[in-house]
């Protein structure tokens, strides 16, 4: 973790998040709505695209607002479906087809975020990546967040703070990038209930599931004959595959 916030002095991506792009920084990942085509947006699913407003002085667009692309009205036409934060409070939402979106898979996001954003802990301890820039003005729109569950992968909202100094992540605004190392049949088990083990792992070290033990490669074996897993462990924040626990039979 301390690892972690000494990379967090490096404010390049923040600056990206917020619309301070360099092209010769990050060209590839921020893309103009006009490169968005049919598809393209087929080929990204299930990822639920993240938008970025550009700066506008008029309407008060800070450049740190952000949304989730949406098909338009007419066909192979893209819009950003946005709400802009008020005292915490979302309101109605807008459209507009005037955006940048977030080309990246649910592994670049988290090879991003792990090297450039903050973490932060909400009220209940769990933690959570904020994208606050150095510039940021608070009469603008909160600082982007990004939630990660083992059920929806990366989830960005707002961060928010309570009365009493709590912060936390939560008004999300729709865009998710999914976890392709959640298998929902691992969920479904029985519970373990007698003496556990874990299976060998492959392209991994040590533990094969905290951060720098596993990666995106890591590959874990099936419980041994006589055994059943019984459960599994959530490795590295959601970005390696799930740890089996097994049991033996009774």
């Amino acid at each position: 973790m301390n690892s972690l916030r000494k990379v967090c002095s490096l404010f390049l991506l923040l600056a990206v998040m917020v619309f301070q792009v360099h092209a010769t920084d990050f060209p590839d990942h921020l893309k103009d709505a006009s490169k968005l085509t049919a598809k393209v947006y087929k080929k990204v699913k299930p990822n639920v695209l993240l938008c970025i407003l550009p700066h506008n002085a008029e309407s008060g667009v800070s450049g740190d607002v952000i949304g989730k692309v949406i098909p338009g009205n007419r066909a192979r036409t893209y819009l950003c479906e946005y709400t802009l934060p008020t005292n915490d409070i979302l309101t109605v939402p807008f459209t507009t087809p005037d955006f940048q979106w977030l080309d990246v898979n649910h592994g670049q996001l988290a090879s991003w975020l792990t090297s450039f954003a903050s973490v932060e802990k909400s009220d209940n301890g769990k933690p959570y990546f904020v994208l606050r820039h150095h510039e940021h003005n608070p009469e603008h729109a909160p600082a982007i967040c990004v939630q990660t569950t083992a059920q929806k992968g990366f989830e960005f909202g707002y961060e928010t703070m309570s009365d009493d100094g709590q912060k936390s992540c939560s008004n999300f605004v729709g865009a998710t990038y999914p976890s392709p190392f959640f298998n929902a049949t691992e969920a479904v088990t029985d519970g373990c209930t007698g003496e556990t083990f874990s299976p060998d792992c492959h392209q991994c070290n040590g533990d094969g599931c905290s951060p720098f033990r596993c990666s995106a490669f890591t590959t874990w074996d099936q419980c041994p004959k006589g055994s059943h897993q019984c459960d599994y462990e959530v490795c590295a924040s959601h970005f390696c595959t799930n740890k089996p626990i097994c049991e033996w039979d009774k």
